[in-house]
């Protein structure tokens, strides 16, 4: 055998001397403004707010709340299940989906309720990130789904707008 617990030392020294070369140089090509964002607590908190809105509105049956956080009612919002992202042709992938959103939500006549959890923002100025885990259970039968969702926000007017939305959903177990 051509590896020798001596050869085997020296060849992982050898990696680990390698890979630490590499990160020492990655890290001193990073500019240093990469990663200054332009974030404020109190920006936090009203995304936080309209995060409030969206699951209060959304338990609600408040289609009117829920409009006011929308950007427009043409946003990109949809499920990747419903983009059938394994067979689209990127030219004609349709992303504005909020209308049959809306329709399930707000004008089926079924109620839900929706939780977020592991609400993680990111924000540099008018710009915003929201990603998160969630939980949908319909309030008459209890059944519902899962996911993950991410959000873009921008600030326009002094008002923090979700101008997208795409989610993953899964059936929740049992």
């Amino acid at each position: 055998m051509w590896l020798t617990k001596s050869r085997t030392y020296a060849l992982y020294a050898f990696c680990i001397c390698l890979l630490s070369a590499f990160s020492a140089a990655s890290a001193q090509d990073i500019p240093a403004v990469v990663g200054m964002h332009q974030n404020d607590p109190a920006e936090k908190q009203a995304i936080e707010h309209v995060l409030s809105i969206y699951t209060t509105s959304f338990s609600n049956g408040d289609e009117a709340a829920f409009s006011s956080i929308l950007l427009n009612d043409q946003v990109p919002f949809s499920s990747t299940a419903e983009l059938h992202l394994d067979k689209a042709e990127p030219a004609h992938l349709q992303t504005s989906r909020y209308a049959r959103f809306k329709q399930a939500v707000f004008e089926s006549g079924k109620h839900y309720q929706q939780q977020f959890y592991h609400v993680r923002i990111e924000q540099d100025g008018a710009l915003a990130q929201v990603s998160l885990d969630f939980v949908t259970r319909d309030a008459d039968n209890h059944g519902g789904g899962y996911g993950w969702k991410s959000l873009t926000l921008l600030k326009v007017n002094g008002q923090w707008k979700i101008a997208s939305e795409f989610y993953t959903v899964y059936p929740l177990p049992g």
